[in-house]
């Protein structure tokens, strides 16, 4: 019995023992099932993360080239060194031994690597030492590799070669490589291109790296502007000495080719430098606060281009049609009078705009209405955004017309119509206004504003493949008699009226002046947004440019209209525009009687001196080259605007070359090429 026993419980003991394995073979069997079958992807990707991980390989930001295609912005290739934080045994050791070879301090290196390696957690793998390494970091850290797992991997710098000239155009980017202003935020997604991703395979213990790529880098697009950096320079040269004059806080300067829209220069102050990667408060406040584009403010009388304009085309009035200006003051039942600074009887349409009557455009407003002034001013664009490459631009402020509902606030009063034509309860962008003045200017074509002219893609055989740029073609707005009678009209703002101080020597000119007072905190202050908008020459305008200076306690015609004169002097240089003026009037002096010459009496032998002959006439008339030898880039450009010299510059660094030499008077359609070299 106890054998049999002992066989029971022994078999007993079996059966359990295999039901036990068979119960573990099976949880075996179905946890294999989980991870091959049921759950392969997950526990292969999990795995794959815990052996491999992307490092971005930087593709090579496209570069931004001026109209000349010196560049703006430009990619270099450099590298940098990053390290593995988990692997570091010692961060405090290592940073005191790599630390001078990089010309740190060793706290830099160990905070971040102490930090990461105690977080853990995703980014805890990967920190950059030092980026953009010189040649002789590099050569410095090379032996070190064999004693610390330190990786240099590809990176790129971005380099802005023309500094603080053009810098709201070009813009900036980011620690990130991300476009934060200008053209480089506008079109970011065409200009970085796609970075490539070099895969790393690390061994369980991190201790072993292979690295392959895993995808090739694509090149950004090359961007060419319509920017001239001679007229560029200029703009931000003349608008930081017009505020300094006028007293005001900030300012824009548009140059813009009313034929196709292109943007010659666009200047803004305050401005910023886009090659300080860490820019002080003031100028990173500068960075993201673009006038020319963002801020809008009241035109003022500039507004009254649009008015008359209004009056003329409809067929309402003819330039010499009378208006009773009602000797300086306007009063209406139930509305504030109208008030003009000077007292006016009865003008002509002409003479309204050149005597710049509050009180002569109002009365055009109420005889044409608001339905009709409201059609013009969408014309001219007022109100709408123009579409240039630049971020956050503003559209203004023109509200609508017809109120939807007797309680709706957002439209007009039935006494808008008569402030708005004189530039009240509506604002526009200095980009905006010039599109404006471009109609008058271009014969009655509504252009759009634009900086990029060309785009291409590199190929990795050296070649560019041009791309497409799409440019919206010109509107026909007014009819193009009106176009030209308010040119001449403009002129006449220039040679008899408020405009007086934009006259340029050597060309004709039109315009008109704004200056809108600043209504702040319940009065109205003694500050102005003062402008000028005009073109030259009038027969054939080849250029606009808008002037705006904000929060100045002097009128536009005498702080705005020197700006213009400047500018636009330069820019007509630089383009060769012939002159259709002479550039100073002769003097005119009261005829003076002959002396009675004394006979003269000769001795036989004696012969009379050949007459002498007028001294030679010199061939060529124009300015002389300076010697731009030994100065930096920025030296001879701002030399080369003051003289309203076309300069074409080569090469980076000092002047070492130029031609034609110093001392040259230039010819009319001669360029002067220097070429820069580093200092050695």
């Amino acid at each position: 019995m106890n054998q049999r026993q002992q066989k029971l419980g022994s078999d007993r003991r079996a059966v359990i023992a295999a039901a036990v394995l068979m119960g573990l073979a099976l949880a075996v069997v179905v946890k294999l099932l989980e991870f091959q079958v049921l759950k392969h992807d997950y526990y292969a990707e999990r795995g794959r993360r815990q052996h491999l991980r992307d490092v971005r390989l930087p593709a090579l930001r496209g570069e931004v080239l001026a109209r000349d295609s010196h560049p703006l912005a430009i990619s270099i290739r450099t590298e940098s060194a990053v390290v593995n934080p988990q692997q570091i045994r010692d961060p405090e050791f290592f940073a005191r031994v790599v630390a001078p070879a990089l010309g740190k301090k060793p706290e830099e290196l160990s905070g971040p690597l102490i930090s990461k390696k105690q977080a853990g957690g995703p980014g805890a793998s990967f920190h950059i030492v030092a980026r953009h390494l010189t040649k002789e970091q590099r050569e410095r850290l090379v032996p070190l590799q064999r004693t610390f797992p330190i990786h240099i991997l590809p990176d790129a710098r971005r380099d802005y070669p023309s500094g603080v000239t053009g810098a709201h155009v070009v813009g900036a980017i980011d620690a990130e490589g991300d476009g934060n202003a200008g053209v480089e935020q506008k079109l970011n997604e065409e200009l970085k291109g796609r970075d490539g991703l070099i895969q790393v395979l690390a061994g369980s213990r991190q201790d072993r790296f292979i690295t392959w790529t895993k995808r090739d880098s694509l090149p950004g697009v090359n961007v060419t502007l319509a920017i001239d950096r001679v007229i560029q320079h200029s703009a931000e040269r003349f608008l930081r000495e017009g505020i300094e004059q006028a007293g005001a806080e900030s300012g824009t300067v548009v140059v813009l080719d009313p034929r196709n829209g292109e943007i010659l220069a666009l200047a803004n102050y305050p401005t910023f430098d886009p090659r300080r990667e860490r820019p002080t408060p003031a100028e990173a406040a500068a960075r993201h606060t673009n006038i020319a584009v963002q801020i809008p403010c009241e035109p003022g009388s500039v507004m009254k281009m649009i008015t008359v304009t209004m009056g003329i085309d409809s067929g309402l009035f003819r330039p010499e049609t009378p208006i009773y200006c009602e000797n300086g003051a306007f009063p209406r039942p139930g509305r504030r009078a109208i008030h003009d600074v000077h007292r006016y009887g009865t003008l002509d349409v002409s003479g309204v705009l050149i005597k710049s009557s509050n009180i002569g455009v109002a009365k055009i407003s109420l005889a044409a209405g608001p339905q009709r002034l409201y059609e013009y001013l969408k014309r001219f664009g007022i109100g709408d955004r123009t579409g240039v490459e630049l971020p956050a631009e503003s559209r203004g402020i023109l509200r609508p017309q017809a109120c939807r509902d007797s309680r709706d606030r957002n439209c007009w009063t039935p006494a808008s119509h008569e402030y708005i034509a004189f530039g009240h309860e509506v604002s526009a962008t200095a980009v905006q206004l010039a599109r404006a003045v471009a109609v008058i200017a271009n014969g009655g074509l509504l252009v759009q504003p634009h900086l990029v002219i060309a785009k291409s893609r590199p190929t990795p055989d050296g070649r560019e493949v041009p791309l497409p740029v799409e440019i919206a073609p010109p509107k026909r707005v007014l009819r193009p008699e009106t176009a030209i009678t308010m040119r001449r009209i403009m002129e006449r703002v220039v040679l008899e009226g408020t405009g007086k101080a934009a006259a340029i020597p050597g060309y004709s000119a039109g315009g008109k002046t704004g200056s809108a007072e600043i209504f702040e905190d319940g009065r109205w202050l003694n500050r102005h947004n003062s402008s000028f908008i005009g073109f030259a020459p009038v027969a054939n305008p080849r250029i606009v440019v808008v002037v705006t200076l904000n929060r100045t306690p002097k009128l536009g015609g005498v702080s705005a209209a020197p700006v213009f004169r400047k500018v636009a002097e330069t820019a007509l240089r630089v383009l060769h525009v012939p002159m259709d003026r002479p550039e100073t009037l002769p003097e005119v002096r009261a005829p003076q009687p002959k002396p009675e010459k004394p006979p003269v009496l000769l001795a036989s032998a004696e012969k009379p001196a050949p007459p002498q002959e007028p001294p030679a006439t010199p061939a060529l008339v124009g300015p002389r080259v300076p010697d731009f030898r030994g100065r930096p880039l920025v030296a001879v450009l701002r030399e080369a605007a003051s003289l309203g010299l076309p300069v074409e510059t080569l090469g980076r660094g000092v002047a070492r070359e130029q031609s034609p030499p110093p001392g040259t008077v230039l010819a009319p359609g001669m360029r002067v090429q220097v070429r820069f070299g580093l200092t050695p």
